[in-house]
């Protein structure tokens, strides 16, 4: 499951997306930007302002969902 995320990542590499990350407490945080780089256990998501790094597992629990922009 975890290889299926990640070749879904490499494809979404360098392109504008908005993700959707749950922080928990009902509380939601939207951010668009590109995805930069994929290593072993993270990848590593940029936007104007900052960089925010995941686990890859971050979208296999739904902590983090994917859009496209």
């Amino acid at each position: 499951m975890i290889e299926k995320i990640k070749e879904n990542l490499s494809n979404l590499l360098n392109k504008n997306i908005k993700i959707i990350v749950d922080i928990g407490r009902n509380k939601i945080e939207t951010y668009e930007g590109k995805i930069t780089k994929l290593y072993d256990n993270v990848w590593i998501f940029k936007t104007n302002n900052f960089i925010k790094s995941f686990s890859y597992k971050d979208i296999l629990i739904k902590m983090v969902k994917i859009e496209p922009k």
